[in-house]
């Protein structure tokens, strides 16, 4: 199978059927199942491509496979020895697009302390739902050139399994999928961010993680042990510095949802061709146009601009944000009934670049 970016109709079909050949065929995805997953979904302008997104799921599959089947992996430990396919049930797989003021402000909220806060996410919005963050985002990775452009949330029955595919949207390269367990904790619910990261190693996600990152990047003809200890580092920098990103984005997000379920609105596509690569002017047109879900459609930022100017002793105040947080809100008869509520974070607009203009203009005036 080649590994080009012009992801077309036909080459996603023949990478399919390359994949097929190298699972169990009970697991092998048919023709139109293949076709119903690659006319899914047309991304928004300035969204990164659904085609361009499952044609890198192929390319790590077939490689990590391919590994597999010729014994790449020999005598490394906890190396894969079962190969991978897409999945064959699409039914409930929604994939929102987030616009960037509200994942911004989801990130810029603090996670519930309160196990009781916690116990009010209703996870009826699964078992399985996608977001796309716009190309222009850049809050969630390790660095620009590893960003979070999609997270997956799947309900499984030890907890809420996160893939985020990471790469740079506007660009051929591809997008790398990792993932993790945030699992589900008897006395609160769900896991704290250091019991998902002890889980991560402790259940050797780690290991799944870059023995995947491994076969896309490594030589065809042979095993690269450099290119081993880069992807073990990587692993460690995805739990010190994603992994709190995502389950912060991840557990403010269900906590939206279950308040405030009309975050969620529908719009008709504006156009039914998709691109056939990152870049230029090669598309293809699609028949049976999906909607598109957005999430924040209608979300402006909470902006609040300090305007006073600072004279004598005064200080000029930087550009921040006030930290959003979670309550929970007694109602009804004999106040019983429980509801999460979002005091959301507000942008303070700072005047330091005031401040300093008019204390230069000041010393000019004096001079």
């Amino acid at each position: 199978m080649t590994t080009n970016t012009h992801l077309t109709r036909e080459w996603f079909l023949n990478a399919v059927k390359a994949i097929n050949k190298q699972i169990d065929p009970k697991f092998a995805l048919s023709k139109e199942k293949a076709l119903e997953l690659y006319n899914k979904e047309i991304s928004p302008y300035g969204y990164p491509s659904h085609q361009k997104m499952i044609g890198s799921d192929a390319i790590e599959m077939y490689a990590l496979n391919s590994c597999i089947i010729n014994n790449k992996f020999k005598g490394l430990k906890n190396a894969p020895t079962v190969g991978s396919g897409f999945a064959l049930d699409l039914s409930n797989h929604v994939t929102y697009y987030i616009l960037d003021d509200l994942a911004e402000s989801l990130m810029n909220t603090d996670v519930p302390k309160d196990s009781s806060v916690v116990q009010l996410i209703k996870l009826d919005v699964l078992p399985v739902f996608n977001v796309v963050f716009s190309n222009d985002f850049e809050k969630i990775g390790n660095e620009k050139s590893s960003l979070a452009k999609k997270i997956s949330i799947a309900y499984v029955d030890e907890g809420l399994s996160i893939q985020i595919y990471q790469g740079k949207a506007n660009k051929d390269s591809l997008y790398y999928r990792f993932e993790f367990l945030i699992p589900f904790n008897t006395d609160s619910g769900l896991a704290s961010i250091s019991e998902t990261q002890k889980y991560f190693f402790d259940n050797n996600y780690h290991y799944k993680n870059y023995y995947s990152d491994i076969a896309t990047r490594v030589d065809v003809h042979g095993y690269d042990a450099e290119r081993y200890e880069m992807a073990r580092d990587l692993m460690y920098s995805f739990s010190d510095v994603v992994i709190p990103q995502v389950y912060k984005f991840v557990i403010n997000l269900l906590c939206l949802m279950t308040s405030e379920p009309d975050i969620i609105s529908v719009e008709k596509p504006k156009s039914n061709y998709v691109p056939t690569n990152g870049k230029g002017f090669n598309t293809q047109k699609m028949s049976n146009v999906p909607n598109v879900h957005w999430l924040g459609a209608d979300f402006t930022t909470s902006v609040k601009y300090f305007n006073t100017l600072v004279t004598g002793n005064g200080s000029a105040k930087k550009s921040h944000w006030r930290r959003g947080h979670w309550h929970t809100i007694s109602q009804g008869p004999g106040r019983l009934q429980k509801k999460l509520r979002w005091f959301k974070p507000v942008f303070i607009k700072g005047n330091k670049q005031e401040v300093e203009s008019w204390r230069q203009s000041n010393i000019l005036m004096k001079n």
